[in-house]
Order: C-alpha cells, then sequence, then structure tokens
C-alpha cells in the first residue's frame, strides 16, 4: 500500500512538473519539454547503472547551457531567475523519473524473486498434477537412499515425445502425462515433466518391470487416442546411486 502511495505521487509529481513547464513557458520551455519527453524514452532503454548518471548530465549540462546564455547575452536578473526556475522544473522532472524507476523495477525484482520461491514451494505442477523438478529431485534422493539401503532396483524411464505439430505436442504431452500417472504405482513411484518429456523414477522394479509399464503406457495411449504407433519414444536405465541420477536427469534436461 505503501508502494502505491509513493508511485501515485511520483507520477502526479512528473505530470504536474510537465503541465507546470508548459503552462509557464519560461525561457527554452520547449527545449525542456523535448528533453524530458527523450529523457524518458532513454533512461528506460537504458542500463539501470547509467540512468542516474544520464539525469545529472542532462541537468548539469543544461545548467552550464542557461549559465553560459545569460552571461553571453547579459540578460537580466529577472530573466536569470526565470532560467533558473526552468532548470529547477527539469531537475526535479529528472529525479522524479529515475525514483519512479528505481522503485518499479525493485517491484519487479521482488515479484520475479517471490514466484520463484513459490515455485520452489510448489510439489506439484500443471493441470495432471506431476510432481514439480524441485519435488521430484528432493523424494528422488529419499527414494534412492532407500533403495540403496535395502538393496533395492531403481528405474529411470524418460519418455520423449515425437509428434511433429507444436500445438498437438502440448495437448499430447498433457495426455500422456495423465496416462502415464495412471500407470505408475501411486506414492511408490515418481514423475514429472518437462518440456516434450516425462521421467519416471521406479522404486523396487527391474528391466522387465520397467517395460512392463511402458508396455502398459502404450496400450492406454493407444486406447485412448488411436494411435498406431506410439506417439513418443522411451529409454530406460538402472540408476545406480544418486549422482547416476543426477547425471540422467542433467542429461536428459
Amino acid at each position: 500500500m505503501k508502494k502505491n502511495l509513493i508511485i501515485a505521487t511520483l507520477l502526479l509529481g512528473i505530470l504536474m512538473n510537465g503541465w507546470t513547464i508548459a503552462f509557464l513557458k519560461l525561457p527554452f520551455y520547449q527545449a525542456v519539454l523535448l528533453i524530458g519527453g527523450l529523457s524518458i524514452v532513454i533512461m528506460s532503454i537504458i542500463h539501470e547503472r547509467l540512468v542516474f548518471l544520464y539525469a545529472i548530465t542532462v541537468t548539469l549540462s543544461f545548467g552550464a547551457f542557461l549559465t553560459i546564455h545569460a552571461f553571453a547575452f547579459q540578460r537580466a536578473s529577472e530573466i536569470q531567475l526565470l532560467y533558473i526556475y526552468n532548470h529547477l522544473l527539469l531537475t526535479s522532472f529528472l529525479l522524479m523519473y529515475w525514483v519512479l524507476m528505481n522503485l518499479i523495477k525493485k517491484i519487479g525484482y521482488e515479484y520475479t524473486e517471490l514466484k520463484q520461491q513459490v515455485q520452489l514451494l510448489q510439489k506439484y505442477t500443471g493441470i495432471t498434477k506431476l510432481l514439480t523438478m524441485t519435488e521430484f529431485n528432493e523424494q528422488a534422493q529419499w527414494l534412492m537412499k532407500s533403495s540403496e539401503r535395502n538393496k533395492e532396483e531403481a528405474w529411470f524411464v524418460k519418455i520423449v515425445i515425437t509428434h511433429s505439430a507444436k500445438r498437438t505436442k502440448e495437448n499430447l504431452q498433457e495426455e500422456l502425462e495423465r496416462l502415464a500417472l495412471l500407470t505408475i504405482r501411486q506414492k511408490f513411484d515418481l514423475i514429472t515433466s518437462d518440456k516434450e518429456v516425462i521421467y519416471l523414477l521406479l522404486k523396487n522394479t527391474h528391466a522387465e518391470g520397467a517395460e512392463r509399464v511402458l508396455e502398459r503406457l502404450s496400450k492406454k495411449v493407444q486406447e485412448a487416442l488411436n494411435f498406431i504407433e506410439p506417439p513418443f519414444t522411451s529409454i530406460k536405465e538402472q540408476v545406480i546411486d544418486e549422482n547416476h541420477l543426477h547425471d540422467l536427469i542433467g542429461e536428459n534436461s
């Protein structure tokens, strides 16, 4: 709420500043309006570290120009006072816009950081509610430790969608995720997905068990989608330990 009030105040101040320059029509007011308009564009596109430097440079340069002009043409004190007012209006305009940009960028950074934190805290993603990659990795660590302790086999399965149409791929992946979730053992095996890829981690199984999972998935896909050939390719490999799993996910991500 406080930041909203500050932003609203700054915007109002910038607008009032511009209106004052145009209304009073002080000496060189048209140049000031042009400089202000160009500065809005320039300060918006240059690197944030250079914004304040730009504002100070323009302010000092315009002040130097007015000073030289006043002495060169022997302007009266009243005219010099108008020059000072004009310079103050431009300076306040640039400084308020600089503060506004910093505040907006800070809010943007906070939003991005908050969004990343929320994503890290999420356990499930998408309509099909598969595990997020972060949650998959965390649960996979526990699964691998359990498998090593009990001397059980764990198998990693990668399913890659091969359908060519991009729009169809998105819908197809959603359907394959749903069918794959129905194929694995709930609360026992793990499943997550990435772009055009689905990852499975099968606990306490063997090569034949991993193959049966793929066969069941192919059958469900054929029944649900009427594909003659499965619209995906698959790779399966026994996972030795946590490091091996990280390598497999790294290679396939």
